[in-house]
């Protein structure tokens, strides 16, 4: 059985991740007007669906690895791959009243904090390149 080491990079990088997820869920549930527990449940309730799916969009455009939502939502009981986190991405993504909405409410997530929490979080893992997008 092997030791698992992490880096003080990488350990600050996982407590970054799990703190804006959290703050992501807590406006998207904020949002929603659901419970956290309820979003993290196996259901295919719309409100709950489109809720889960806003959440992964978000995350994944604060720059936060699939991987991560996944461990997220599996601590809170809601085991799921890889490719359901990608679709609902994609299904958000492509619900133009989704969109519109998001962008004519300002966004749950202002624009200038998203980009100061990347910011934060590029400049405290330094050993890492930036990212092209």
């Amino acid at each position: 059985m092997g030791i698992i080491c992490f880096t003080s990079n990488n350990i600050l990088q996982m407590i970054t991740d799990v703190d804006l997820i959290d703050e992501i869920a807590k406006k998207i549930i904020y949002r929603h007007r659901i419970k956290k527990l309820d979003m993290f449940r196996n259901t295919k309730v719309f409100p709950v669906v489109n809720a889960r799916h806003h959440f992964y969009y978000l995350c994944k455009g604060a720059g936060i690895k699939v991987c991560e939502i996944q461990r997220y939502c599996e601590r809170y009981g809601y085991p799921i791959d890889h490719a359901s986190v990608l679709y609902g991405i994609k299904k958000f993504k492509s619900n133009e009243n989704n969109i519109a909405n998001y962008n004519r409410l300002g966004g749950i997530i202002d624009r200038e904090w998203l980009e100061d929490r990347s910011d934060k979080k590029r400049t405290k893992n330094r050993d890492c390149e930036p990212r092209l997008e």
